[in-house]
């Protein structure tokens, strides 16, 4: 049995600010095959060396959310993660 998600409801996502792994991100687009959420992350953020040092502030990361899993029967683990969706900023 499929996982009840269409990608045309996810598209409703886009530029929507949401939760996932301890930050906030903000959909950017959906991309189909497969289907995943791509995110952008806004707050800045303190890169490490390999050594666990601090050495630069990273402003924007972009990361990919799988939808499903690879079959395709179950939503993946890690788009479960997301919580705490905000609406739309408005535009101007």
């Amino acid at each position: 049995m499929k996982a009840p998600m269409q990608p045309e409801a996810l598209h409703a996502l886009i530029g929507r600010e949401f939760s996932w792994k301890g930050n906030r991100y903000q959909a950017i687009e959906i991309l189909n095959t497969p289907l995943q959420i791509i995110a952008q992350r806004h707050e800045p953020h303190i890169q490490t060396d390999i050594h666990g040092r601090a050495r630069r502030i990273v402003q924007d990361m972009t990361v990919s959310i799988p939808v499903l899993t690879s079959d395709g029967s179950q939503l993946h683990p890690d788009f479960l993660l997301i919580s705490d969706w905000k609406a739309r900023p408005p535009t101007a």
